[in-house]
């Protein structure tokens, strides 16, 4: 692998990594949250990301289900089946030992259908693996419940130190709003609400993840109550709120409005970077071929990070030939976790 490509491979681990517990943190996870994010989380493409990536950090992991225990009522497990239909993620079969284990001794049928949604296989694999990609060994008793779903790993101690969301954070808006208001396509439609200054359904439903007619119906429903209005153009209505009056409810008077990002495609994109760079036939290529290889992952890559807003990070690839690409993908791709 050319040295530079094979020297990024660790730095995006690093940053990709951190910048998953700069998420988690802001939303209650134990570690440090960076005080000018204002963007608000997703927790559920966050969980599908961390299946994937978490695996390179089982502290990370682990900080991850502790949250969710304490949290993970708040999860809206609709909207996750419904990104893992529409995205690629690699970490389903993770996912599913994740619901069995939160499905442990609760009556909530949420976890258990997830957990029921991938067939149990016939061999176990490694859970966590180093940061240059060897196994962790399993040490002491293994897990019994991710044992069940295939992966080995050591016993599980939590440690207890997640909390509640945050309420004083902007990345918590969400997970603040399903609390107040049920975890429902009504909730979402006001967090999405509250991040634009107007939006027709289709737009909401695609960038929400919920299907048009449910969000068309709830909305004209709740155009009724007054607090949400409407107005036709070019035959098709447009809803908007005032947010101030909500970010007054909310205790965030005097903040920054907070910053709608769409984060499943940028997390899926962020994943199959991360794939490519970690496939060992990327080691034998010429640089050149290298070259090739990451260009036609990037424009490949391109339409998500444009559904989620990030395709200005990244530079014309046309104008960069043959090798002297590859220190523009690593640019770019630093920058999208910056």
């Amino acid at each position: 692998m050319n040295p530079s490509l094979k020297t990024f491979k660790g730095e995006y681990l690093t940053l990709l990594l951190d910048f998953l517990w700069r998420q988690w943190s802001a939303l209650g996870g134990a570690g440090q949250v960076r005080a000018n994010d204002d963007w608000v989380a997703d927790p559920e493409a966050l969980l599908l990301l961390t299946c994937t990536m978490g695996r390179y950090d089982p502290r990370l992991f682990d900080e991850m289900l502790d949250w969710l225990q304490t949290n993970g009522w708040l999860v809206n497990i609709m909207r996750l089946k419904r990104i893992l239909r529409e995205e690629k993620f690699a970490g389903e079969r993770v996912l599913a030992a994740v619901a069995g284990l939160l499905a442990k001794g609760t009556e909530t049928p949420k976890w258990k259908q997830l957990a029921a949604l991938h067939p149990l296989p016939a061999a176990n694999e490694t859970l966590f693996f180093s940061e240059d990609g060897q196994p962790i060994p399993v040490a002491g008793e293994p897990e019994a419940i991710f044992a069940r779903y295939g992966w080995r790993r050591g016993p599980l101690r939590l440690r207890g130190y997640s909390q509640y969301f945050r309420l004083a954070e902007t990345a918590s808006l969400i997970l603040q709003l399903r609390a107040l208001l049920g975890i429902s396509v009504r909730c979402e439609i006001v967090f999405y609400l509250l991040t634009h200054e107007a939006a027709h359904p289709a737009q909401i439903a695609r960038e929400g993840y919920y299907f048009e007619r449910a969000v068309q119906g709830t909305l004209a429903d709740m155009s009724r109550s007054g607090v949400i209005q409407v107005r036709s153009a070019n035959r098709e209505k447009r809803y908007w709120l005032k947010p101030d009056e909500w970010l007054r409810l909310l205790n965030r008077a005097g903040q920054p409005a907070p910053r709608w990002i769409t984060w499943p495609p940028f997390f899926s994109a962020l994943e199959q970077i991360w794939l490519r760079l970690n496939n060992p036939k990327l080691n034998d290529l010429e640089p050149l071929l290298q070259a090739s290889e990451v260009r036609q992952l990037m424009i490949q890559v391109r339409p998500a990070l444009e559904r989620a807003g990030f395709d200005r990070a990244l530079s014309d690839d046309r104008q960069y030939l043959g090798e002297s690409y590859l220190p523009v993908f690593i640019a770019d791709v630093k920058k999208l976790l910056c």
